[in-house]
């Protein structure tokens, strides 16, 4: 059997070409040298987080699986120019312009596109979550 498309790597990219190339009716490969439990490209080490604009709670709530918390969650926007910021500072100033502007531009629309095919999205409360002083 031939395939149209192979791709190397299975992380969030090599899966997102994977499924645009399959929805297109091309027949996949995805190659994946990391072993069962490490695998799922640089996923593995950021847990499945990834950066994404948005324009707070209200705006990602249709895209997250329910949890108790959200009513009680303040989640500030995360703008265009955040994260081209934190790109530029991450980087050291090293991000391909063009294709930061790509990778901002689009995070949002990614996001929306993968729930759309049943991805299910929740907040990092383990990682990023911190109750006020009234909390």
């Amino acid at each position: 059997m031939g395939y149209d498309v192979i791709v190397v790597g299975g992380g969030n990219a090599g899966f997102c070409a994977a499924h645009a190339a399959a929805e297109q009716g091309s027949r996949v490969l995805v190659l994946e040298k990391g072993p069962l439990g490490r695998d799922g490209g640089n996923s593995y080490y950021t847990a499945g987080e990834f950066r994404v604009t948005h324009e707070g709670r209200d705006d990602l709530a249709p895209l997250l699986a329910p949890a108790p918390r959200h009513d009680r969650t303040a989640l500030a926007p995360y703008r265009a120019d955040d994260f081209h910021a934190d790109l530029r500072r991450l980087t050291g100033g090293r991000a391909d312009p063009e294709l930061a502007g790509v990778l901002v531009a689009e995070s949002r629309p990614a996001l929306s596109w993968l729930a759309g095919l049943g991805a299910r999205f929740r907040l990092m409360y383990e990682r990023q979550a911190y109750a006020d002083a009234a909390g």
